[in-house]
């Protein structure tokens, strides 16, 4: 997919006022990621997240999937509870095989899923801390290690493609 409208960069705006978006700085993290760390993505090839993951992490492991986070998240009108088991699963093997307990869910827009599903900025900002509730329940993942990203696509005022990633902070 394309840049975001300037409409949803002014929802992104907003939600950077309200301190929701925060500047991301890989440095942030003060060497959780020193066995690496996994990230549950969306395979959208239009915003492919494993360039910047790789910025974080040594070691990037990642489970890409269309709609990514989203598809972990009972709420999200798109999910499918068997489906979700069976990437739950196959997450906790890619931690275990790779003995980390770092985990980055990141969301993104413009996001395909999300806007099939009728899911704006703000609603999937929402279900990112639906998303970190949920894999905080479950005993196998560290809550201090679970990261929320969003990732942005817009056109600056010169027309330039511009990408930038934000730690959700809820």
């Amino acid at each position: 997919m394309g840049p975001i409208s300037a409409a949803d960069y002014g929802i992104v705006s907003a939600l950077k006022c309200e301190r929701v978006l925060l500047k991301f700085d890989p440095k942030d993290l003060n060497g959780s990621t020193r066995n690496g760390g996994a990230a549950v993505a969306c395979s959208d090839g239009d915003t492919d997240i494993r360039v910047f993951h790789g910025q974080i992490s040594h070691r990037p492991h990642c489970q890409l999937i269309t709609g990514g986070t989203l598809r972990y998240i009972p709420s999200f009108r798109g999910y499918k509870k068997r489906f979700a088991f069976e990437l739950m699963r196959d997450l906790k093997a890619l931690m275990s095989i790779k003995e980390t307990k770092t985990l980055f869910l990141y969301l993104h827009a413009p996001c395909g899923m999300a806007i099939k599903y009728l899911y704006g900025i703000r609603e999937q900002i929402s279900l990112a801390a639906e998303a970190r509730n949920f894999f905080a329940s479950d005993q196998f993942f560290v809550p201090e290690k679970i990261h929320l990203l969003f990732h942005v696509k817009r056109l600056d005022t010169g027309g330039d493609l511009k990408q930038r990633t934000y730690k959700i902070a809820l």
